[in-house]
């Protein structure tokens, strides 16, 4: 392995020890915590409302694990279930009010560590870090459809 790919694969393995995406607020899981975000910024884009489908497709996870976390998040009291207006069959979610205080929280507390790795890194070199995630998620992306 070149010395070059040992440090890319140390970096790598460095960010994602580091957990930054797995800490929970107000003591929801972050699995869960990307859920009421997803809801959130769904109802927003979306006036007939929100399914599992949609969230497991913007979330690229599948509709069974959304249905999981969901039910959890309902337990909780954080989103509730209701029929479509247009159309009874079709159940729809949406946040609680305590649902949308968590999910506003959430928000707020990855602006707060998105605006700081920003002021960290400058205009120059977070412009130059956008480019190259999305070259890396380019990357993976073509990779993996080479693997199916």
């Amino acid at each position: 392995m070149s010395s070059l790919v040992k440090e890319v694969t140390e970096a790598f393995h460095q960010f994602a020890k580091s957990d930054w995406r797995k800490q929970s607020v107000s003591g929801i899981k972050s699995s869960e915590v990307r859920v009421l975000l997803c809801l959130k910024m769904l109802a927003n884009e979306n006036e007939h409302g929100v399914n599992v489908s949609d969230i497991s497709k913007r979330l690229s996870v599948t509709s069974p694990t959304v249905t999981q976390m969901v039910k959890s998040l309902m337990a909780e009291g954080y989103v509730e279930r209701y029929n479509d207006p247009r159309d009874k069959r079709i159940t729809l979610l949406r946040l609680t009010e305590k649902g949308e205080a968590a999910a506003q929280k959430a928000y707020e507390r990855f602006t707060v560590v998105f605006t700081g790795l920003v002021e960290r890194l400058g205009e120059e070199q977070s412009r130059s870090l956008i480019v190259l995630l999305n070259q890396i998620y380019n990357y993976f992306v073509e990779i993996a459809d080479t693997d199916e």
